[in-house]
């Protein structure tokens, strides 16, 4: 089971095992410093398809759909696709590569977008670090939208209570993003996060951040809650 992925927590380099099913919900809220504060439902299915390989299906429900700018609309269909080339060695990393294709089935969204994200995870003892870049090509840019747009995430997990126990993960991140519209700071923020394992199947994930610099409207407080269950 691999939890609720979020905008600042980072992805990991490994798929999930194949023939496993995933399936996950979480809810995130983002109270910003201008506007209304939005919430966001993300329901996802993902599927070990192959060895190292898996496929994720996700729709994205946001309030106040008409008012959003940028790749992200309520209602998109994503499909994404994650390989692992390696098993992380001593001189080695991990490395994976996803793919996301983004259809415009939501509301006011036109064009069909484009997600690539390179991901890195390297092991210091029980400490793991986390290095995720992608870029989003936007298939139909609308008024002052950007037509692209990268982001990086930096992040590091730590096992709590090894090793008596094993449920319970440490995760802080800190990243940033291009603005959804041109001539807009870049958002970047930090974000800490906690992975319970309830059992083998059921992940429960929880995570808070605040966004220090960006546009007038940036977040002053992220919110994310999320449960994964494995078959």
């Amino acid at each position: 089971v691999t939890g609720v992925q979020t905008c600042a927590l980072p992805i990991y380099a490994y798929a999930i095992p194949k023939g496993e099913i995933g399936m996950e919900g979480g809810v995130r809220f983002n109270d910003r410093r201008e506007g209304r504060t939005r919430v966001t439902f993300q329901p996802q299915i993902i599927y070990g398809a192959f060895e190292n390989t898996q496929i994720e299906i996700q729709g994205d429900l946001m309030s106040d759909p008409h008012t959003l700018v940028g790749a992200a609309k309520s209602g998109d269909l994503h499909l994404g696709v994650l390989y692992n080339f390696n098993t992380e060695t001593i001189s080695l990393p991990a490395f994976a590569a996803r793919v996301e294709v983004d259809l415009p089935t939501g509301v006011n969204s036109k064009g069909v977008d484009t997600q690539m994200t390179g991901i890195l995870t390297r092991s210091f003892g029980r400490l793991r670090v986390h290095l995720n870049a992608g870029y989003t090509v936007l298939g139909s840019p609308q008024g002052q939208e950007r037509p692209g747009a990268y982001r990086a995430v930096a992040a590091v997990s730590y096992p709590l209570g090894y090793p008596t126990s094993f449920r319970d993960t440490l995760i802080a991140s800190l990243y940033t993003r291009e603005s959804d519209l041109r001539g807009q700071r870049n958002h970047s923020g930090v974000e800490i996060g906690l992975r319970h394992q309830l059992s083998s199947r059921l992940v429960l994930d929880g995570g808070l951040g605040t966004e220090f610099a960006g546009p007038s409207d940036r977040a002053a407080l992220l919110g994310t809650i999320g449960l994964s269950v494995g078959f």
